[in-house]
């Protein structure tokens, strides 16, 4: 039977969170602070982690406490998420002293804990919710895109006027952006090169939430996105192309006109 078991919980609260002006206005104890991360302290196995990608992880805190930092770190966040939505990812730890290390479905049985195993786990916690923020992301985008790729399939143009695509094909180019800049970062952290024991739970963590399968899906949705765009910016190109050619066309009439008209 586990001798403990300890709760995480993770959000995902916006796109970016700036960590900078959290930490100068904190009243929490921190842990530890990087430029993507900060790790603070509430009890013996109770630590809040904050991802300036937008997301906040909570191990072993109650309800009160998850509430009241919510609430405290939502003005420091960047393109909140949508009012009725919810990105969150639970998880459980279970400590079974002289037990084997076992990953299962929504929790990891470990032998012994300490704070860099709980880091550990919040961080894949947090990587698991942002990929859920973003493959949804990617999937609403690509559907936008679809749209006008059907359109061209069916009736071989677009009836979108062509200053509406170019604000689109700018939208969409900005979220390409906030999602690559946001998902850069998935990799493991420096802690596990040197200890074995943290290096398999970071392993096994990243396969049970499939981490690297899931940010490739969203790596080809980006690149069928990128294609679309291409098409759409060589349409729009070609089009401007035979507007100018018909100007020039016609100022060439033109002038024939004058030139026979003065001859006359």
């Amino acid at each position: 039977m586990p001798l403990q078991k300890i709760r995480l919980v993770a959000y995902q609260l916006g796109e970016r969170i700036h960590l900078k002006d959290f930490k100068a206005n904190s009243r929490y104890l921190v842990c530890s602070a990087s430029s993507t991360e900060i790790f603070i302290k509430k009890g013996l196995t109770s630590y809040i982690s904050v991802q300036n990608s937008g997301e906040v992880a909570f191990s072993d805190c109650d309800e009160n406490t998850i509430s009241e930092f919510m609430t405290f770190v939502l003005p420091f966040v960047v393109l909140p998420v949508a009012s009725g939505k919810e990105y969150k990812e639970d998880f459980v730890i279970e400590v079974v002293p002289g037990g084997q290390l076992i990953f299962g479905y929504n929790s990891i049985l470990v032998p012994e804990i300490n704070e860099d195993v709980i880091k550990i786990a919040l961080l894949n916690v947090s990587q698991s919710v942002v990929l859920d923020y973003f493959t949804e992301l990617s999937q609403y985008l690509l559907f936008e895109t679809a749209r006008y790729t059907q359109e061209l399939e069916l009736r071989g143009r677009l009836s979108i006027s062509r200053n509406r695509l170019m604000k689109f094909i700018g939208k969409a180019l900005n979220t390409h952006n906030r999602i690559v800049d946001n998902l850069y970062f998935i990799d493991a952290p420096d802690t596990v090169w040197d200890n074995q024991y943290l290096s398999q739970i970071n392993r096994g963590l990243s396969r049970t939430f499939k981490l690297k399968t899931r940010f490739r899906e969203v790596e080809y949705t980006l690149k069928i996105i990128d294609n679309n765009l291409s098409i759409f910016a060589q349409l729009i190109q070609h089009i401007e192309s035979k507007k100018l050619d018909v100007i020039i066309i016609i100022l060439i009439l033109f002038e024939i006109a004058n030139a026979l008209i003065g001859k006359h």
